[in-house]
């Protein structure tokens, strides 16, 4: 009896030893490789913003830091400038491709909220995506509007709270998510905007926050703000992006 129960004692420390070998496995060879495969899919796919933000995420993996930096320093070396004007207003350049350029407002517009009414809702749904798809599009001349590519806008969630993407859309004008708002920006600080007294701004991003009722902004300093604001907040400023051909 004794001996059947050193053996099986015996058993179970190796069937324990075995399951933990494979923990490891799974948690410090297999996951990390499976993310970084995907990272790399996300590239290959033309989802940059996605890919760095998953690059980033991965830590000192292999070279993922190196491809993150690499990511952006292309998204950099493709403008032809920094800013220029369109429609009236002054834009940032952010990036170059295809013959078009994606262009940011470079000061804030009036604060607006991004959604009406203080409810769970997405990028898809709120009310801010529809203002800025009608009534500022639509506040453009006719040749400008015709430059305003139709753009797959993919949908975002909130890598630091693990909130879900929202659905893509298709939109002419569109906010930046978080994961844009990383990529085209070194630092904080080249994320500052100002409203049009010079005051420096909360603006909205795209993302979801913390929760459905909030929506992910950049603060007044330039840091990214992933708890987010409130939807319903008529005191943060927009900033358009837009992909426009160029002339």
């Amino acid at each position: 009896m004794k001996q059947k129960i050193k053996r099986l004692a015996v058993i179970g420390a190796i069937t324990l030893a075995a399951a933990a070998g494979l923990a490891a496995l799974i948690i410090w060879v297999i996951l990390p490789a499976a993310k970084y495969g995907k990272a790399g899919s996300l590239e290959a796919a033309g989802d940059i913003p996605g890919a760095y933000e998953a690059f980033d995420r991965m830590g000192d993996y292999r070279d993922a830091q190196a491809r993150k930096a690499q990511l952006q320093a292309d998204v950099i070396a493709s403008r032809s400038s920094e800013a220029m004007a369109f429609g009236g207003y002054e834009w940032l350049v952010l990036e170059e491709r295809g013959g078009k350029a994606l262009l940011l407002l470079k000061d804030t517009l009036d604060p607006r909220p991004y959604n009406e009414a203080f409810v769970e809702t997405s990028w898809e749904t709120c009310t801010l995506r529809l203002w800025l798809n009608s009534v500022f599009y639509e506040g453009f001349g006719l040749a400008d509007r015709a430059r305003i590519a139709e753009t797959a806008v993919r949908g975002s969630g909130n890598p630091q709270y693990g909130a879900k993407a929202a659905a893509d859309t298709t939109d002419r004008v569109f906010l930046l998510s978080l994961e844009e708002a990383k990529l085209y920006f070194p630092d904080n600080a080249a994320r500052v905007a100002r409203d049009a007294r010079g005051a420096t701004v909360y603006w909205w991003l795209r993302s979801p926050g913390l929760e459905p009722i909030l929506a992910a902004t950049v603060g007044s300093d330039g840091s990214l703000a992933y708890t987010g604001s409130g939807v319903h907040y008529a005191t943060r400023g927009v900033r358009p992006a837009m992909w426009v051909a160029k002339a």
